[in-house]
């Protein structure tokens, strides 16, 4: 029996050692590049060849999360929602708050969901991020937040307001599931993203959350060239196909792309 002390992200070590042993986890890049821009060193991965098994995953498979594979389980996360790992991690481990029964991806969130989030949020270098549908990123249809834990590039930029595109910004003093729906629901309708009736589907967007601030932005296209951005790639992390990939997106510039891919 595991020791009650132990936090999800203990659990998700544990689980995640013995998926890669089984061979469930199929983790899909290289170690990390520093690139740097204007006084910011962004990551740049390229990706192995676990992502032609996740591409074909996602092209042929029906919803992986219901059922999702038991050895790929690290809690519950509330009533409504279970944490899963990821079966293609960026970072290890990563987690994925899936909602145990079907909601759109593209639907509005609900506190329900921020409640169950927050359960990931008890280290001070967790990063979350939402992808709300294909435009954002999402690969999935079926509701899940998504955490890592990572050092944050564009953490000075994002919580100073010097983004160059479109967005919405809410600094926290503390990490309240309630308080962070109000914030959600005042972001969404400023920046006009909310669905026209209950149940539809709202205006593509990526959120993203620490437990310092949470922004959310619009998304006008989910690539550039062949080169995906979701969620992630907003905290200044990015992944390639191949080197030259890297190479472009160097001279197109890293902000450049992120401010291309949203308003």
């Amino acid at each position: 029996m595991s020791d009650k002390t132990e936090t999800l992200w203990d659990k998700a070590s544990r689980v995640s050692e013995r998926a890669l042993a089984a061979g469930s986890l199929m983790p899909i890049v290289t170690d990390a590049q520093l690139i740097e821009e204007e006084g910011v060193s962004y990551f740049a991965h390229v990706v192995t060849a676990n992502a032609t098994e996740k591409f074909r995953a996602t092209s042929t498979q029906g919803n992986p999360f219901l059922p999702y594979e038991q050895s790929l389980y690290v809690d519950e996360a509330g009533q409504q929602h279970v944490c899963l790992l990821n079966k293609f991690p960026v970072l290890s481990p990563h987690l994925l708050i899936c909602s145990k029964a079907f909601i759109p991806q593209q639907s509005c969130l609900t506190l329900h969901d921020f409640q169950a989030w927050v359960t990931g949020f008890d280290h001070p270098d967790v990063f979350g991020f939402y992808n709300s549908g294909p435009q954002a990123g999402a690969s999935q249809a079926h509701r899940h937040m998504q955490l890592v834990r990572s050092p944050i590039p564009l953490e000075k930029v994002i919580s100073q307001g010097e983004l160059p595109f479109v967005h919405c910004l809410a600094l926290l003093h503390t990490l309240d599931a309630a308080e962070l729906y109000k914030h959600y629901l005042s972001m969404m309708t400023q920046l006009g993203l909310l669905a026209d009736n209950v149940g539809g589907d709202c205006t593509p967007y990526n959120l993203l959350l620490t437990e310092r601030w949470m922004l959310l932005f619009p998304r006008s296209t989910n690539n550039i060239e062949g080169i995906f951005a979701n969620g992630l790639n907003y905290s200044g992390r990015f992944l390639v196909k191949q080197a030259e990939q890297l190479e472009w997106l160097q001279q197109y510039g890293l902000m450049n792309y992120l401010a291309n891919c949203s308003l």
